[in-house]
């Protein structure tokens, strides 16, 4: 009973921050003192438990700094908002990013949140065959939720620094993100390897699409 209206509260919250989301990202903010177009954007961490979701999102907010060697189990949806300048343009893109549990308990939960997203980072260990397949799976997910080529995608393959332990190789990897038309990088949380990448790439990504989205309208007038 308090499990489903635990869920019930914070359903109702993360709808009131979906529709702020949507007006944010058909407005987007623009910033006189900087001369900077803030374009927002709804990513999704998403993977099994105990691949470094968490780490990633945390690291990657706090520039490196402050990095936990212990991190609990995800078992709600973590909210992060993180800006990045994209080099060469006016646009700064705005990461919200959730991460999200892993738990089965969670799945339909979270699942009902997936319509909308605007980025996707999926994420396994290297070192462990199950959470390859649950990424996939998790990849499947959320593009069924999405209008096809809405999402933007980008593969990683965290620990490398377990590389003696590996049993996902990166071809498999890159095959796995040629097949969802995404992106792919392997990083080490741990190490600080990579930790920029997929949000450089994303951030980049999304304000060519955005560009392109004004072009096609102004096409239309």
């Amino acid at each position: 009973m308090l499990f489903h209206r635990y869920k019930q509260e914070i359903s109702c919250m993360l709808k009131l921050i979906n529709c702020v989301i949507r007006i944010c990202c058909i407005h987007p903010f623009y910033s006189l003192a900087t001369m900077t177009t803030v374009l927002h954007a709804k990513c999704f961490l998403l993977g099994s438990s105990a691949i470094g979701k968490t780490s990633l999102c945390q690291t990657f907010h706090n520039d490196g700094t402050n990095l936990s060697k212990n991190y609990n189990m995800t078992t709600n949806v973590d909210i992060v908002v993180k800006s990045v300048r994209v080099p060469g343009t006016r646009y700064s893109v705005e990461f919200i990013m959730f991460d999200t549990p892993s738990k089965d308990c969670y799945s339909e939960f979270v699942q009902n949140f997936y319509s909308n997203a605007s980025l996707v980072i999926a994420l396994y260990d290297i070192t462990d065959t199950k959470s390859f397949e649950e990424c996939n799976n998790y990849l499947e997910q959320i593009l069924k939720k999405n209008p096809k080529g809405s999402v933007i995608c980008f593969v990683v393959g965290n620990k490398t620094d377990l590389e003696e332990q590996r049993k996902i190789s990166k071809e498999e990897g890159e095959g796995l993100a040629r097949k969802y038309e995404a992106e792919f990088c392997e990083c080490s949380v741990k190490d600080m390897v990579n930790i920029d990448n997929p949000f450089q790439h994303l951030a980049l990504s999304f304000t060519k699409k955005y560009e392109a989205s004004l072009e096609h309208f102004s096409s239309l007038t």
